[in-house]
């Protein structure tokens, strides 16, 4: 990256003071000069056209009275704007008339056609422009005959094909009806402004250089005991306090700046002396400190312990107390639940005792309930094995019934046959012939309908039979089962009867272990009370000596860092050279 020195800064602020101002200047003079010369060529062009046409106004008056023939008063016209006609066409330039080394008169008809010029008289230019992208000769005739006027364009310089840019007036005359028009290349004009630009390019060159050298002078007079102040603080900051002071003779800024840096270097050697002797006194003292704090510490951390081992001891013995206490209100309480389940035991074993006696009563009128029951079945398996050979006689009438309807329906269809033979006469046989048909075909659908359901009814007696069958053997089964219920029941009477006078006795001998234990179970909570107020007596005196040792941590930790502090600042105090 670019080091910008003031030296630098204060030569390119120079430079850009001298060069701006300068160049503006120049600017605005170059544009006003230009300006200023446009004018007077426009002006001066415009005033050499007006006095050609008074001229040609003056000798039309000379035609009018009779003095001179038109041709020849177009003639003198011709010579005195350009030149006596030479042998090849042309005419020369009159120099008298001040339009510029290569400017002349020329005049053209609104049709084209040059009537005067040093080269092309007597030829259309129109024709000669044509195809042409500027076609300034026919913008030369429209500014003519619009009043007169100021137009540029492009044409080649004399004896030369290089293109140049010409300035014209046109005005076209009252009278012969000529547009006469002076023109003039504007490169003879404007040598005046290139000069004045050279001239302003020198000048700006000669201020920056004069500029450059005044800049640097009073720069380097200016930066010099700045560089040799930065090259002393640099020194200062590495630790360097032991070079001579800065000349400060000066009586400006900078002498009043280099006087307030020598104060700054006496300030400094003086607080590095001082902070040497601030360091090793304060090193001795954190020393000092330190022993201190390690015999204390010592001292609180065997009461600690101590005190440490009596906390311990007596939460053992509370945490054991507070072990055998709820041992003890656990089996108070199982003992209590002892006593509570023996009664309710009691008092179950009653109700069964109730409750079996009823069931044996139930059981006999369940095996009574049972005979009847079995001889119940045995009837409704006599009623469905009837039902299922009514339903086989039943069948075969649906199978008869059937056959006639068949027979009955061939018998309508061979009528019908015969009917339709005798034809009126046997009409209405054929009629009842139909109806009998329509009924053989009813009664064979009813037939076949009786005769699926005939075939699900004796599904539904068959499957009846074989349940029959079955319930006939489940209540064999269960009055068997029954029959052996009653002798379970009357063994369990019997197991009942004992156990209610067992469990009554167990509900007293309960309740007298209940009153023991909780007799047992208050002594116990005393001891724990007592045990629990000795362990947090001892709690106390150990977190204190817990917090005096904190406290005596915390100072030996800030007499080490000031036994740090001290070497560091004996450390920082000896970069410094004196």
């Amino acid at each position: 990256m670019l080091k910008l020195t003031i030296r630098k800064k204060l030569m390119w602020m120079s430079i850009l003071l001298l060069t701006v101002p300068i160049i503006v200047m120049g600017l605005v003079g170059y544009q006003t000069a230009r300006q200023e010369t446009d004018k007077l060529i426009e002006n001066g062009l415009r005033t050499n056209v007006n006095m050609a046409i008074e001229t040609m106004v003056a000798l039309d008056r000379s035609v009018q009275s009779g003095t001179l023939t038109l041709e020849a008063a177009q003639e003198t016209f011709r010579i005195m704007l350009l030149g006596p006609l030479q042998g090849d066409g042309t005419r020369p330039i009159n120099k008298a008339l001040d339009l510029g080394p290569n400017g002349y008169f020329f005049a053209l008809d609104a049709q084209g056609k040059m009537l005067a010029h040093p080269n092309i008289e007597g030829q259309n230019a129109l024709e000669n422009q044509a195809g042409s992208s500027d076609n300034y000769i026919q913008r030369i005739i429209d500014t003519g005959i619009d009043g007169g006027g100021i137009l540029y364009y492009k044409a080649a310089l004399p004896n030369s094909d290089k293109m140049a840019l010409k300035v014209a007036y046109a005005q076209e005359a009252p009278v012969w009806g000529w547009i006469i028009s002076a023109s003039s290349y504007m490169d003879d004009f404007t040598s005046g402004q290139e000069r004045i630009l050279e001239q302003m390019l020198l000048t700006l060159a000669l201020c920056v250089v004069a500029g450059l050298v005044t800049v640097y002078l009073f720069s380097r007079h200016i930066a010099r005991p700045i560089v040799a102040m930065s090259r002393r603080a640099e020194q200062m900051a590495d630790g360097d306090l032991s070079g001579e002071e800065l000349s400060a003779e000066r009586k400006d800024e900078l002498g009043v700046l280099a006087r307030s840096f020598n104060h700054l270097l006496r300030n400094l050697r003086d607080l590095a002396g001082n902070q040497m002797l601030s360091a090793g006194s304060l090193s001795a003292s954190s020393r000092s400190l330190s022993g201190i704090i390690g015999e204390t510490t010592a001292a609180i951390q065997q009461t600690s312990q101590a005190v440490a081992e009596v906390s311990a001891n007596a939460e053992t013995q509370a945490s054991s107390i507070e072990e055998s206490s709820r041992a003890m209100e656990e089996m108070a309480g199982g003992i209590q639940r002892i006593a509570s389940t023996s009664s309710q035991a009691y008092e179950s074993s009653t109700d069964t005792l109730e409750q079996a006696e009823r069931g044996a009563q139930l059981i006999r009128r369940s095996e009574e309930q049972m005979s009847s029951v079995s001889r119940t079945v045995d009837e409704l398996d006599g009623i469905v094995n009837q039902l299922g050979e009514r339903s086989v006689s039943i069948s075969r009438i649906v199978e008869a019934i059937t056959g006639i309807a068949s027979q009955t329906n061939l018998l309508a269809l061979n009528a019908a046959i015969e009917a339709s033979r005798a034809g009126e006469h046997g009409r209405g046989f054929a009629v009842v012939a139909s109806e009998i048909r329509k009924l053989a075909e009813q009664s064979a659908q009813q037939s076949g309908q009786i005769a699926d359901l005939l075939e699900s009814i004796t599904q539904d007696i068959n499957r009846a039979v074989v349940s029959m069958g079955l319930s006939k053997e489940e209540v064999a089964s269960g009055s068997a089962s029954i029959h052996e219920t009653g002798e379970a029941f009357g063994r369990i009477l019997e197991a009942t009867r004992s156990v209610a006078h067992q469990v009554e006795e167990a509900s007293a001998a309960a309740e007298q272990m209940s009153a023991s234990s909780q007799q047992i179970a208050a002594s116990l909570q005393e001891m724990e009370r007592l045990a629990s107020h000795t362990s947090g007596a001892a709690q106390s005196v150990s977190a204190s000596s817990e917090e005096q040792l904190a406290v005596m941590e915390d100072i030996a930790a800030a007499a080490a860092r000031l036994d740090e502090m001290a070497a560091a600042m004996k450390e920082t105090a000896g970069k410094f050279k004196m």
